[in-house]
């Protein structure tokens, strides 16, 4: 899996896997982000974030609508409106809970994602029924970084001072991305390499 699209309501996002890096297009309303994030910028760490309704927010916005509705009643038996001046009343006093829904609409609902720490923003929505496209999608970023330090790195280059290479060979045991035996053997052509050379 090279390529991961998702939709969001009226914003989506694409994610794709290039051969240093991941390509990620965030399209919303009026907006287009566009932006590259070369492996070297990408983490290991991974954070989610979930967030619920907010159930008391839900409750009040209820208990708008309830007293809106208790309103009208109570003005319509008062002063015994007839039945078109009792709906403008009643839209009238629906206009608070409309205002409270408005500025509440994303209060009322439930967004999870999961973020990918790394220089730029590489964040995906992780509902539940994506949650394993992400993880897989996740997953197939570590590898490619790892191929791709693999390539760069794990070579014997005539250009490059040995010592640095020593260096990054020693980076890659570290991190992971070789065994010691691959160390040992990239280390031991270096080294020839040196003797050879006369440093």
């Amino acid at each position: 899996m090279k390529a991961l699209a998702q939709k969001n309501g009226r914003n989506t996002s694409y994610f794709e896997i290039k051969e240093d890096g991941v390509l990620v297009k965030n399209s919303f309303t009026k907006e287009l982000h566009e932006y590259k994030v070369h492996f070297a910028d990408i983490y290991d760490d991974e954070t989610v974030f979930r967030k619920a309704k907010d159930w008391v927010l839900l409750a009040i916005a209820l208990s708008v609508v309830f007293n809106s509705i208790l309103l009208t009643i109570v003005i319509n038996q008062t002063y015994q409106l007839s039945a078109s001046s009792g709906m403008i009343v009643f839209v009238i006093a629906l206009f608070p809970s409309l205002i409270v829904t408005g500025l509440c609409n994303s209060e009322f609902k439930v967004v999870s994602s999961k973020s990918l720490a790394a220089a730029k923003p590489i964040t995906f929505s992780y509902s539940k029924k994506e949650m394993e496209n992400v993880d897989t999608f996740i997953a197939e970023i570590k590898k490619c970084r790892k191929d791709y330090y693999l390539k760069e790195y794990y070579k014997v280059d005539n250009l490059i001072p040995i010592p640095t290479q020593i260096a990054r060979i020693h980076w890659l045991y570290e991190s992971k991305y070789i065994t010691e035996s691959d160390a040992q053997f990239i280390l031991d052509e270096l080294e020839t390499r040196r003797i050879i050379k006369g440093l």
